[in-house]
């Protein structure tokens, strides 16, 4: 028990100051003012690189993280952070802060592993409580480092220069703190598609050829489909897999712009309070997070359609910014914006746990993710890069916007025309993937 609760410990502190980064909610200022970049250069050369990156290295991080038992993977995210933050202090050309959001992508794909690392280092029993904990954690760093930004930014002689050689030594420690982490005492894989050989204790016949590199692609493919067949077997898996990918897409959508709006829309810098609205925002999520993990019964009763209702608000807050064009309204809206998303990703979370009965639900947040990075990709290449559209921060936000009415019109369509053509009520609307994956009608989003 004290190894359990010391490397709980351990994790807790290395996210902490993982996401103790005060010039965070800042960085448009400082590459626009202190670094001397053009809002085209920021908004259409250097964000979008973060989304072009993020994909293949969340499946790279994603196939490899059981393979190399989770700490290396913490590690190299680590020291992402660290490359991002000496790129931001001493880079001065576009090409350097490109880079920049390619270290930054590193670290942001290598949470998997610290999230996938709690499912193999304590007990089952202990699984959401630590989860839990380490969530919070997460957000207490964020919020804690925002506040502060805010208040040195205003009452202190502190530049956005030196907040980020704060943030540079918050991630440094947190990669010391990784270094204690320890290696995990239950190995049982659940993140990733590639189910590595287990050593032969016997040496095999030497007339068996060793399998060839085509023979483990095949077979980590063939474990890819059937794990994919068991998790998303069953219809409440899929439907609730759709709205988190839906969700999570926007989330990247929005974070990757909002300061850049927010940039657009001020007047005078003595009003910019992106500090404050990170910091409350953070902590106003983390207490909607822990009152749904405390209601987990309501959630239980919650339809499909609550999600969906919800996205649509979601898109009343990405296009209010762009019709009313007051910076006070963009930071409310970005506020509701992330509690409702929050909201949103903590209900999906819970129902896909819940639909699963197998040790696959990692699995199922990976390809979820994966899906999310790879519609982010393709909406940053048509409306963020300045080889397509080149869109504007406000013009991008008509297309967040627009993606979100899309699939709250899509279900409520489906949905309509599943009332039409099949007025029988399921008896078991939402059943449980029991662990031999039970054949079950593939009836897409809801039922």
């Amino acid at each position: 028990m004290a190894r359990i609760e010391f490397t709980v410990a351990v994790l807790l502190l290395y996210v902490f100051f993982r996401d103790f980064r005060p010039s965070e909610s800042f960085l448009t200022p400082y590459l626009n003012e202190t670094k001397h970049f053009s809002k085209h250069e920021i908004n259409n050369m250097i964000y979008p690189v973060w989304s072009y990156s993020q994909l293949p290295l969340i499946i790279a991080v994603f196939a490899t993280t059981d393979f190399l038992q989770y700490r290396p993977i913490i590690w190299f995210g680590a020291l992402g952070y660290i490359a991002t933050w000496i790129l931001l202090v001493f880079g001065k050309t576009v090409k350097e802060m490109q880079l920049m959001q390619v270290t930054y992508a590193i670290g942001t794909a290598c949470e998997i592993g610290y999230k996938s690392y709690v499912y193999v280092a304590v007990p089952r029993e202990d699984y959401s409580r630590v989860s839990l904990y380490i969530s919070g954690a997460a957000l207490l760093g964020k919020s804690m480092s925002a506040l502060l930004s805010q208040i040195l930014s205003d009452y202190s002689p502190m530049t956005y220069l030196d907040l980020n050689y704060l943030s540079l030594a918050s991630v440094c420690l947190a990669m010391l703190i990784s270094l204690f982490i320890q290696k995990p005492q239950y190995l049982a894989p659940q993140t990733s598609t590639v189910n590595p050989v287990p050593c032969q204790e016997t040496a095999p016949p030497m007339h068996d050829a060793a399998p060839s590199c085509f023979t483990n692609c095949k077979n980590s493919v063939m474990m890819g489909l059937k794990k994919a067949k068991l998790s998303y077997g069953s219809a409440q898996t899929r439907r609730w897999a759709y709205w988190a990918i839906v969700t999570t897409t926007l989330y990247y959508m929005v974070d990757n712009s909002s300061q850049s709006l927010w940039k657009d829309l001020e007047h005078d810098k003595k009003k910019r309070f992106n500090g404050y609205v990170n910091g409350v925002e953070f902590l106003l999520s983390s207490f909607v997070s822990w009152i749904l993990a405390r209601h987990s019964k309501t959630i239980e009763k919650l339809p499909v359609t609550t999600v969906a209702v919800l996205t649509l608000v979601v898109s009343a807050t990405t296009l209010l910014p762009t019709i009313i064009q007051n910076l006070y309204l963009a930071y409310c809206c970005d506020a509701v914006f992330n509690i409702i998303i929050t909201s949103i990703i903590t209900i999906t979370t819970f129902k896909i746990a819940y639909s699963l009965k197998t040790d696959l639900y990692g699995f199922v947040v990976g390809v979820n993710v994966c899906v999310a990075g790879l519609i982010d990709l393709i909406f940053t290449f048509i409306f963020m890069d300045e080889h397509a559209l080149s869109f504007n921060p406000r013009q991008q936000y008509w297309a967040y916007t627009g993606f979100a009415v899309l699939n709250v019109v899509a279900f409520f369509v489906y949905k309509g025309v599943s009332l039409i053509f099949f007025r029988s009520e399921d008896p078991n609307p939402d059943p449980i993937l029991v662990e031999d994956g039970a054949d079950e009608p593939l009836l897409g989003l809801d039922q």
